[in-house]
């Protein structure tokens, strides 16, 4: 897979490409339903019970070793940190079992280890092909090889590895030779492989896949879905819990004999701790035995959740029925208050460290009141760091890779539907208004609204002008006859140039007779020309640039500020305030430097990712509070649809923010991914991984290395594991949603024109 870097040079080249591509076809936009569904008593964004069996995909199954069960979603992702598809195995069916077609000679998988092993050896199971011969290494190792019987089936063990394996992953590497030139046919198809120990067992060995150890078990007649194992087995699952998670589970044996269970917890810094420990029966007269386990004490941290089988005898199974996580304590209500109407404000190249409430108040009415009666979000971080995708993500409620506009010079596909069709198809009202050229039609953000206006930086209209338009809609919208509901978006420029201050005004900016290159009206044009200077040093800025900066940021976004407090008085003259949905968000932090900011696809690093973030809920619930609970972009486009009691669509997933005021976390924990291109970086607990697809990325624990300076992904396995299991699962899931290839942006020379002086080219 190749990497691809957006530099600002190469954008304004995507975007020169996309302005003469008339050939490519928009996809056709879905037909609209004749009422948007509303929300029904069976979505639960904040769920009070999460089954573990639907969470099977994340979790490995370890029986006499570890064995990957290769042709699954599981066992894809043991493949180098690579993202499918593959183009060296291919997922297929062999007499009802899963396997993987090999279609190169070389082909690798990952295995973890959280403790050390003494002469392991390698198993593979395999149906073989073409090759004639199959070989194995294990790290830079040849383990040895074995001949290859072209139809036949079965398992081929290869010599011991001699020695100490170290706790972290390690690298099987199979091939395959022997296949005659010009033939196409799969060299082989890999049931599953195994890193295996010895023991004193004398049973032939079953690869315990994920297919053959779910079963629905009766025991006393009482049916349950179950994980059937047989001794020495487990299935451990890698979660971050939340302080209120509860295990609930049945413990029983399948068969006529007795075994013995354990449900432990395992991390990286102290030694497994087990929950329980249980003798269960089987035969005539036995019963599920019911056990609720409270896992605060484990929360917060990376840590695997594993469900073992101790002893069976007779040829039965040690069974864990129905087990699933759930909440301690009182339900509390998991939506946001209904709402008659929702307003998104969404802030270009805010720095959260210069509004309140986590900067000084500096004359911001109304974000200083929203701090005091709504709920500011410290743990906001977009999905990206391109502002246009950023708001596609807020619009669609998908993360980049799922709605398709991952870099900055591509449009929004009409496939992906924004909230604004939904309301639509409800009988509401919409209306979009955006000062920031990332969001205008030539970016796909036209579908769906009543109005939709464009207020081009290049014109003489002040900063405040998309939230003025806003407020005169509102006032119309408000009076007689009004919709049941009514949607807005505005896309204003916050502290982004250029900036809405005139010369004299600037002139009495610190730092006093300023010199240096910054002006107003060219901001954009200046920062992005520095941004395509070769030389480093010749990139950045000096301290009393940087002053300047701050203060044309500041001048600029306290007009913004002011005609915001007008749009809020308007509301409540209208008497909906209480009544309304306002959420009031940054796009991407431009940087502290030494790099100029404004990048319109900056790197991945914090400082571009942790925006501001304030909601005030209907009726002021939550008021003054400060959440700490993780959220993204894609949680405030379904805090709208639940406010608004309508369905969301398929795939949109999330967290309802109202939820997350109130303190609740995930049960099984969530990573903050944030993409560009085949770049990553993921936030789970307080676990940081960053890399590049098909390479091994870095991991930081931040709440001991808040600057991300040490790199302990190898001396940290379990949370290194967890937290590349989660990124593959949120990763390949975006993928799955994707409806449409990437759609260039079509530039016409007006909105080329808006982002020359914006900055983005």
């Amino acid at each position: 897979m190749h990497t691809r870097v957006f530099s600002t040079a190469c954008f304004g080249a995507l975007l020169a490409l996309a302005a003469c591509d008339k050939s490519s076809k928009e996809a056709p936009a879905p037909a609209p339903s004749a009422a948007a569904p509303t929300l029904d008593e069976e979505v639960k964004p904040q769920p009070d019970r999460l089954e573990l069996i639907d969470y099977l995909a994340r979790c490995e199954v370890r029986h006499r070793g570890l064995s990957l069960d290769v042709g699954t979603e599981a066992g894809s992702a043991h493949r180098g940190f690579r993202l499918p598809p593959f183009d060296d195995i291919e997922s297929a069916e062999r007499d009802g079992k899963v396997v993987a077609k090999v279609l190169d000679n070389v082909v690798s998988f990952d295995f973890w280890l959280e403790q050390k092993v003494t002469d392991p050896f390698v198993e593979v199971s395999l149906h073989a092909g073409q090759a004639k011969r199959m070989s194995a290494s294990l790290g830079d190792r040849r383990l040895g090889s074995v001949k290859l019987v072209p139809g036949q089936s079965g398992s081929h063990r290869l010599p011991a590895y001699k020695g100490e394996l170290a706790p972290g992953r390690h690298v099987v590497t199979l091939r395959f030779s022997g296949r005659p030139r010009g033939v196409t046919e799969p060299h082989g198809e890999l049931f599953w492989l195994r890193l295996g120990v010895e023991d004193d067992l004398s049973t032939t060995y079953a690869a315990p896949t994920l297919r053959n150890i779910l079963n629905d078990v009766a025991i006393d007649n009482v049916p349950k879905r179950s994980l059937a194992l047989k001794a020495p087995a487990a299935v451990r699952c890698p979660v971050v819990l939340a302080p209120d998670a509860k295990l609930h589970v049945d413990l029983g044996f399948w068969g006529s004999g007795v075994g013995k269970a354990a449900i432990r917890i395992i991390t990286d810094d102290a030694e497994p701790v087990t929950l329980v420990e249980r003798k269960v029966s089987g035969g005539g007269g036995s019963t599920w035995i019911p056990v609720a386990l409270p896992l605060g004490a484990h929360s917060e941290k990376a840590a695997i959740l594993e469900l073992r089988a101790l002893d069976t005898n007779r040829g039965g199974r040690v069974v864990f029925g129905d087990p699933a996580i759930t909440r301690v304590g009182a339900k509390e209500k998991r939506v946001s208050p209904t709402a008659t109407t929702a307003i998104i404000v969404l802030l270009s190249g805010i720095d959260r460290r210069r509004v309140p409430p986590w900067g000084p108040k500096q004359k911001m009415t109304a974000l200083s009141n929203l701090s005091r009666v709504g709920t500011a979000f410290s743990r906001y971080r977009t999905p990206t760091t391109v502002p246009g995708s950023v708001a596609a993500s807020m619009l669609t409620g998908l993360p980049p890779h799922a709605h398709a506009m991952e870099d900055p010079a591509a449009r929004l596909p009409k496939a992906a539907r924004l909230i604004s069709e939904i309301v639509k198809e409800s009988s509401g009202r919409t209306a979009m208004f955006t000062g920031a050229p990332t969001t205008f039609k030539a970016f796909g953000f036209d579908n769906g609204w009543d109005t939709f206006v464009e207020v081009s930086p290049v014109t003489d209209a002040p900063a405040a002008e998309p939230l003025k338009r806003a407020r005169a809609w509102l006032e119309s919208e408000l009076g007689d006859g009004r919709a049941p509901r009514r949607f807005l978006f505005v896309h204003s420029r916050g502290a982004h140039p250029p900036w809405d201050v005139p010369k004299e005004e600037a002139a009495r900016l610190p730092p006093p007779e300023y010199s240096g290159v910054l002006d107003p009206r060219r901001g954009g044009i200046i920062l992005s020309r520095l941004r395509q200077r070769r030389s480093r040093s010749q990139r950045r800025l000096d301290d009393v640039d940087w002053q300047r900066l701050r203060g044309l940021e500041q001048s600029s976004l306290l007009k913004q500020d002011e005609a915001l407090a007008q749009l809020i008085t308007t509301l409540k003259e209208k008497g909906e305030w209480d009544s309304t949905l306002l959420i009031v968000a940054g796009d991407v932090p431009p940087g502290e430097g030494p790099e100029p900011p404004f990048d319109p696809a900056a790197r991945l690093a914090e400082e571009h990712l942790y925006a501001p973030l304030w909601v005030h809920f209907p009726g002021r619930q939550h008021a003054g509070t400060e959440a700490l609970t993780d959220v993204t972009s894609v949680d405030v486009a379904l805090t709208v649809m639940h406010a608004f009691g309508l369905k969301p669509p398929v795939g949109v997933e999330g967290n309802d923010l109202f939820a997350a005021a109130a303190g609740l976390k995930p049960l099984l924990g969530r990573v903050m991914l944030s993409t560009l291109a085949d770049h990553y970086a993921a936030r789970l607990g307080q676990y940081q991984l960053t890399g590049t697809i098909g390479q091994q990325p870095k991991l930081c624990r931040l709440d001991v290395d808040p600057a991300c300076l040490n790199d302990v992904f190898d001396t940290l396995p379990i949370a290194g594991q967890a937290t590349w299991m989660w990124t593959f699962t949120e990763w390949s899931r975006a993928a799955k949603l994707r409806r449409v290839p990437r759609e260039p942006a079509s530039i016409d020379p007006d909105t080329g024109a808006a982002l020359t002086v914006w900055g983005d080219i």
